[in-house]
């Protein structure tokens, strides 16, 4: 292998290596000039021993083209330009999806996956992204709020990601833990008018792992509570707040997409709250923001139950997220 000279190159030297320490390959499935990038970066780097790339530009996503399993590959990766991109790799990958190996979608190519996507300034007061959000949330908490950063509802840890680089980025994740609370089964509890279905968005623990490595997250700043949360976080609640120990929650990040799920998230996470602690929530303008459905749901049926508490608006990012600051009264 020889030094990489661009970005590309240095993300395919990190795949190749997870790859290598685990005697395995891995296959990347892209299209027209990303497969080509990919390719190129692949033979200059002499990683063909490791990594093969499918070029899926003329492949029409149906169950007839399916991707026949190669069972030397143990993790997929999809670099998709778009969302629609990446949904007809995904489906092409079923059947390594299926077997149980992990399918690890980037989308946007080249992935921001690491602290270059703070170098600009990604956020305003008036559009803010997603990577915005984030950035402007470890300004505020380095600003004097203490604790770990707390995600119910992980996937493949993109947002994850993005809250450890912003923090990174200012030399403040040292001292904070990034906490990722998932079943990894996909959506669990839909209710008849919330616009989701119950195992959308399934992963695995192994492929949050991957996605974490290849962005250059160090595995010992993550810690992951794996489990359905009607088990992790109310059967075996004394469990799991063992296993966290002591802590106070700086931000807490609600990606839950539904109301069952982001309700058992709010009652679990209700002892480590503080004064200004950063309620972020992924989807609480979605369902035509209806007070009944989804995340807004669960916000107002767990302020009627916690009149201790208090939420401020704090600022509106991405399609129909939404961000509070607590207050203890």
């Amino acid at each position: 292998m020889v030094e990489p000279v661009n970005y590309t190159q240095t993300l395919m030297c990190r795949v190749a290596g997870y790859c290598a320490g685990r005697g395995s390959k891995v296959l990347i499935v892209a299209i027209d000039f990303v497969a080509k990038e990919i390719a190129q970066s692949v033979d200059d780097l002499k990683l063909g021993g490791v990594c093969d790339v499918q070029d899926i530009t003329n492949i029409e996503a149906s169950p007839e083209n399916i991707l026949v399993r190669n069972p030397a590959y143990s993790v997929v990766l999809i670099a998709a330009v778009n969302v629609s991109t990446m949904r007809a790799a995904g489906s092409l990958c079923a059947n390594y999806k299926a077997a149980g190996i992990p399918v690890v979608a980037i989308t946007g190519w080249p992935p921001p996956t690491d602290s270059r996507q703070f170098k600009d300034k990604t956020w305003s007061i008036g559009n803010l992204s997603v990577p915005g959000m984030f950035d402007l949330a470890a300004r505020y908490c380095i600003g004097g709020t203490k604790g770990d950063i707390l995600e119910f509802g992980t996937f493949q840890g993109y947002t994850l990601q993005c809250a450890y680089h912003a923090f990174n980025l200012r030399n403040k994740a040292a001292n904070r833990r990034f906490i990722a609370f998932d079943s990894f089964a996909g959506i669990v509890g839909t209710k008849e008018g919330e616009q989701f279905v119950d195992g959308q968005f399934s992963a695995t623990e192994e492929s949050l792992m991957f996605s974490n490595f290849i962005a250059g997250v160090p595995e010992d700043k993550v810690l992951i509570v794996s489990g359905s949360y009607e088990v992790s976080l109310r059967e075996d609640e004394k469990k799991t707040r063992d296993l966290l120990g002591p802590t106070t929650a700086a931000i807490v990040h609600i990606d839950c997409d539904v109301e069952v799920p982001a309700k058992l998230a709010l009652d679990f996470v209700t002892p480590y709250l503080q004064q200004g602690t950063l309620l972020m929530f992924d989807e609480y303008d979605l369902n035509g923001a209806d007070n009944r459905k989804g995340e807004r749901a669960a916000l107002r049926a767990w302020l009627k139950e916690n009149p201790d508490f208090d939420v401020e608006p704090y600022r509106c990012y991405h399609t129909g997220a939404r961000s509070f600051l607590v207050h203890r009264l």
